[in-house]
């Protein structure tokens, strides 16, 4: 089974007054490059998708076509999507409409439910089991198992 991991796009990030949009998009761009030439079973995104957990409308707007275009590879190559948020996410935000879009091959996992949620990656008869953890805060960890 071939993967294919990537995380901390930080999509929306400013460095020294720079918007580092364009150069996101390209990076995104390529990444679906990527994923047709070496076509993988899975993609995982860990965290940190944008650079603050309000990102800007330009940002969303980014990632909401790069996940587009996943989908798109889901329907065609049966690409399985796993996403989790990060400490600069919004865990509701990253979360929003996940029911629909599992739909597409996307799995997200924006607010911990006290379990690390399990998905399968089945190829050529093997299977692989995705545990998907986000970002949580200790203080957190402590109300679900104290």
């Amino acid at each position: 089974m071939k993967f294919l991991h990537i995380s901390d796009l930080h999509i929306g990030k400013y460095v020294n007054g720079y918007r580092m949009l364009d150069d996101q998009r390209y990076m995104l761009e390529r990444i679906v490059e990527i994923i047709k030439e070496k076509n993988p079973d899975a993609l995982l995104i860990a965290g940190d998708i944008y650079d603050k957990s309000l990102p800007s409308a330009e940002a969303v707007e980014l990632f909401d076509s790069f996940m587009t275009e996943i989908a798109g590879l889901h329907g065609k190559t049966g690409l399985k999507t796993f996403v989790i948020s990060g400490n600069h996410d919004s865990p509701e935000r990253i979360g929003y409409f996940n029911k629909l879009i599992e739909l597409n091959g996307i799995f997200t996992d924006g607010v911990f439910e006290g379990v690390a949620r399990k998905n399968t990656v089945e190829c050529d008869g093997e299977r692989v089991n995705i545990f998907s953890l986000p970002f949580i805060r200790p203080s957190f960890v402590r109300k679900v198992y104290p």
